[in-house]
């Protein structure tokens, strides 16, 4: 499994055998990871868009589309930025 697929089961709190939803059309499942950031053809040094806020569970049509159109890709970008926030405010909720 490659590490930014871990990096994202470890946040999210999957294990490699759940496959969640996806996270574009909430209907089809994700079988992919999409870098919001794309890495490019060659990657990027360091992996340094290996990054939670970079990553976003899609089904092959959503991420397909991510890729053709911006707009998708922004609002995958807004849906991400409002996940992690209800995740970390869920976790500091719980902390006290």
């Amino acid at each position: 499994m490659k590490d930014y697929k871990k990096l994202f089961g470890r946040y999210w709190g999957y294990c490699e055998s759940d496959i969640p939803l996806c996270w574009g059309c909430n209907q089809a499942v994700a079988v992919d990871i999409h870098h919001l950031i794309s890495k490019g053809m060659g990657g990027v040094k360091n992996n340094r868009l290996n990054k939670i806020d970079n990553l976003f569970a899609v089904c092959r049509s959503c991420h397909t589309l991510a890729h053709k159109n911006k707009a998708v890709n922004e609002e995958f970008k807004k849906i991400l930025k409002e996940k992690i926030f209800i995740k970390e405010a869920v976790y500091e909720w719980t902390k006290k």
